[in-house]
């Protein structure tokens, strides 16, 4: 703000007397280098009242309500008077545009008692009785933008207490670069006849050489076992909560389906960790998971059975070798060499899910910040 404020005053209209206290109180502001203005300096501005007065309360840095019963009654009444009306249809708008949280608009009165003719909407600003010295001293340093106790300077912050250190430990199976460019669809079910194999969890993808590429990764570091050391696949089956995000989302087929969670085996993480010679105190274990939601179909159940028979399963990438056709049998891409052993996967209840497992991020609805 400038050294000299730019200030406007609205006010009621009553008689001569009223008005010269108004004219006053202005001259005073002037002459002690607030640049205050009224409409009692106007004749007939080219502009019109109107636009004029909108213009003094929007480029004014401060606005001075002079609280009186006839602006508080014409403030309400349906009659109200015609300055009045103007000026209270902006002083509400910039309200509204500002959520009642602005300086701007300082409720001032000339005699004690008249703070109850301050309107509701700046009532619960702080007010001024400039019929005195010392109202009139407090509103004067305000505008000037003086406080009348300075701060003391800042002094030093104490140092924080020690605190036990945290080491970071990243274990993940997600590469986030490649999972981006390998852009995972869904899932597909390969089931053999008389269960002569395994059954065979697939996940699909878009960009199928670059899913290929996750998928000689994660073999080579299994590296003929099975991969539960390092992966974990979730499975999170409905109901989901009633106030859950699926349940309303015709993409989510309204929470008939369930959501595919791959991640980190984090008890198996945090062991490597601890042999790493990090104890468990000190770690702070950090991870990156990718899920996927599918609608419900009977696959899931058979897949789910055959599993707790303790068959075990594979995994493998699949892509679609036409695009524009129908996904069929003939259509897909599956490379049996790449087919990567796994024993469990859990089938966890959407209702049981809690804020600490990891999983539990599918119920947050990845639309909203």
């Amino acid at each position: 703000m400038n050294d000299n404020p730019k200030v406007f005053i609205s006010y009621s209209h009553q008689d001569a007397v009223y008005e010269n206290k108004v004219l006053e109180f202005t001259n005073k502001l002037r002459s002690e280098g607030i640049d205050a203005n009224v409409d009692l300096y106007e004749e007939a501005p080219s502009e019109g009242w109107p636009r004029w007065m909108e213009n003094q309360i929007r480029e004014s840095d401060y606005v001075l309500v002079l609280c009186s019963k006839s602006y508080y009654d014409k403030f309400y009444s349906d009659t109200k008077g015609k300055g009045v009306t103007w000026e209270v249809s902006i002083i509400y708008q910039c309200l509204y545009d500002t959520n009642a949280e602005t300086k701007k608009f300082i409720p001032v009165f000339f005699e004690a008692g008249e703070e109850q003719y301050i309107p509701t909407p700046i009532k619960s600003f702080t007010y001024y009785n400039v019929g005195t010295s010392e109202g009139y001293n407090k509103l004067y340093w305000r505008l000037r933008g003086v406080n009348k106790t300075e701060k003391p300077p800042l002094g030093k912050l104490r140092p924080l207490p020690e605190k036990q250190r945290k080491t970071m430990f990243f274990s993940t199976p997600i590469d986030y670069d490649k999972w981006n460019a390998a852009q995972w669809r869904g899932m597909l079910y390969l089931f053999f006849p008389n269960n002569e194999y395994s059954p065979i969890l697939g996940f699909l993808f878009h960009n199928y050489e670059a899913g290929k590429t996750i998928f000689e990764e994660w073999k080579k570091t299994a590296n003929g076992g099975y991969a539960d050391d390092f992966i974990k696949i979730d499975f999170i089956e409905p109901p989901f909560p009633k106030d859950c995000w699926v349940n309303k989302e015709k993409d989510r087929n309204y929470g008939n389906g369930y959501f595919v969670h791959l991640g980190a085996n984090i008890d198996a993480s945090a062991k490597r960790g601890i042999e790493s010679g990090i104890t468990q105190d000190e770690m702070l274990l950090a991870t990156i998971s990718r899920y996927q939601w599918m609608n419900e179909s009977k696959n899931r159940n058979i897949f789910k059975q055959l599993v707790k028979s303790g068959c075990g399963y594979e995994i493998m990438p699949v892509g679609i070798k036409n695009k524009s056709k129908p996904i069929s049998q003939e259509n897909l891409i599956l490379d049996d060499k790449l087919t990567i052993k796994m024993k469990e996967v859990c089938f966890t209840p959407a209702m049981s899910l809690t804020e600490n497992d990891i999983c539990g991020c599918v119920l947050n609805n990845p639309y909203i910040d």
